[in-house]
Order: C-alpha cells, then structure tokens, then sequence
C-alpha cells in the first residue's frame, strides 16, 4: 500500500539494490514517477494515478502542481494536489493544452517568445517537474539568449546570462500553447552564480533538445500545472497568482 497525501492504494514499486551516490547523498530515496505507464520501466505495471484514479480515490483525474518561485514567495513551500484544483493558486483561467503522445506529459509548443515578440520558434515538448531548467532545441536557445544583452554560449558552461538579469521583472521569455502566452520572466533565468567572478551565472534556459523540448522547474516556478489524465489527456496551465 502506498500513501500520498490521504490518498492510499496497492501500488505496485521498484526496489533498488544499489543506489547512486546522487540517491546516497539525498534526503530524498526514490523517485515516484507522474508519467503514463507506457513509460514505466516494467511492462504492465499501472502507475499510482492510474491505481488511485481507478480505486475512485480521486475527486477528479487530475493532479496539480504548484512550486512558487522563491523569487517571489521567500521560500514558501510547494503543493502536488492529487485529485483537485487549488483556484488560489493562479490567476486567470486554465488553458487545456491536449497530450500529444502518451508517455511524458507531451504537448504541441506553438511558438517561443521574448517579450512579446515571436521569435519563430515551435517543438513538441514535456512539462516535466522532475527536470530543473527549461531545455530547447538550439536554435531556440540561440534565439532567445540573441535577444538578452550580455547573455553568452560558453563551451563548457553552455548558455550563460549576467547574474544582474535577477533585477528584471520586466522583460520575459514566452512560450505560445494552446492560443495562450506563459510567460518565464528574466529575472528567474539567472539560475546559479558561475563564482568565478565573472558576474555570469548558468541560464535557466538551455540546448540541446531539438526533437522534445523540456518545460521544467524554471517554467513551473511562474505556472500552475494541472496534469489530467482523462480518457483525452490534457495539461491546463495558467499563471501563478
């Protein structure tokens, strides 16, 4: 049996005989996994969304993601809702995005953006929350770091911005789905101090992906996600409140 939240049901689970020094080093011990059971790594084995949506333990099929930006909610701690929607959590309205391929949370990007201005760019892509930074084809990360001053593609760093875009509320990378606009500001893209001086750190936003682009946490921290897994899946996103 396995419980989440108030949410318990038999769950079938992997157990590691050896772990990673990654995993050695963690508070955390496992993964528990949000993707399609087509992807799971042993044929046949429902995932827990599946098992709870089937057991009736959810009030909807759906489970939503906020994880605030500390930027702009000084630390406050994160929530997965399974089986509702937190309407405090978002201004707006959702906007249903249906699930391309079933396996990551796979949707159509229609276009990326720099503060208002299209820069031509469009993939399939994954909202994934087990992925920290946004990662794009390389002519999309071309692109959006052509558009921000200073910003640098560094052979053994990759893309780097100046750490003082943490300042910019202002100015703003999008990405176009569903007939709507989210929007990443630039101040969440300087990611991490190089420290070497420079006064550059690692852009949240990276290459390298040019068949499925990765919405990760640096997308998430500024969006609400709403994962359904209805008989047509979809993902609603709207911007955090």
């Amino acid at each position: 049996m396995v419980s989440v939240g108030g949410v318990s049901v038999r769950q079938t689970i992997g157990l590691a005989t050896a772990e990673s020094t990654q995993f050695g080093s963690s508070p955390a011990d496992g993964l528990f996994g949000l993707g399609f059971d087509t992807i799971e790594s042993v044929s046949g084995v429902k995932t827990f969304l599946d098992n709870a949506i089937a057991a009736g333990a959810l009030a909807q099929p759906v489970v939503s993601v906020f994880l605030p930006s500390e930027r702009r909610f000084n630390g406050q701690g994160g929530e997965y809702l399974f089986g509702g929607i937190n309407s405090s959590k978002y201004t707006g309205s959702l906007t249903y995005i249906p699930v391309t391929q079933q396996g990551y949370w796979q949707i159509s990007i229609d276009d990326a953006g720099y503060s208002g201005q299209s820069l031509g760019q469009s993939s399939q892509g994954i909202v994934d929350t087990g992925t920290t930074l946004i990662i794009v084809g390389d002519s999309a990360a071309q692109a959006i770091h052509d558009s921000i001053s200073g910003a640098t593609n560094d052979p053994n760093n990759g893309w780097l911005v100046p750490c003082s875009v943490a300042q910019d509320t202002t100015n703003y990378v999008s990405f176009s789905m569903g007939g709507a606009d989210f929007k990443v500001p630039l101040a969440d893209l300087a990611y991490e101090d190089l420290g070497d001086g420079s006064g550059n750190c690692f852009s949240g936003v990276q290459g390298g992906q040019n068949d499925l682009w990765i919405l990760g946490d640096v997308f998430i921290k500024n969006n609400y996600c709403v994962f359904s897994q209805t008989s047509s899946p979809s993902i609603g996103i709207a911007p955090l409140a």
